[in-house]
């Protein structure tokens, strides 16, 4: 992940007050939802990890989960490309922030998704127990 990425997660409005300020590395967040949205120029990208967040409540930690996923919705999308999906690929993820707009990529220019966004929210974040077999 980018450094934009990771302070993007960082911030208060995103994932910082759960992991302290720090995110998440970029090799232990794996992509798995995809939505674009056409009508409202947007799109959501849904992550998972395995790394519980430092701040967890105390129910998450007794109730043994042991995975967390979040949401982040880009709206204003523009410039969507989509060259197919190669969910291994994915995990690249890129992202800068040029002039007040998010810039976008998951996987390479062959086979991946990239966009322009005005827009970054968190829409969702959850802890769960998940399998330990993959």
């Amino acid at each position: 992940m980018s450094a934009d990425w990771t302070r993007l997660l960082a911030s208060p409005g995103y994932l910082g007050a759960l992991y302290d300020g720090t995110p998440p590395p970029a090799g232990s967040c794996d992509p798995f939802y995809v939505h674009i949205d056409e009508r409202g120029t947007s799109v959501t990208l849904g992550f998972d990890t395995r790394i519980l967040p430092v701040n967890a409540p105390v129910e998450w930690h007794e109730k043994g989960f042991n995975a967390f996923e979040f949401h982040l919705v880009f709206e204003g999308v523009e410039g969507l490309r989509v060259t197919g999906w190669d969910s291994a690929a994915a995990k690249d993820i890129g992202m800068t922030t040029r002039e007040g707009a998010f810039e976008i990529a998951l996987g390479p220019t062959e086979s991946g998704i990239a966009f322009r966004a005005s827009t970054a929210r968190l829409a969702r974040a959850r802890a769960y127990l998940a399998s330990d077999s993959v």
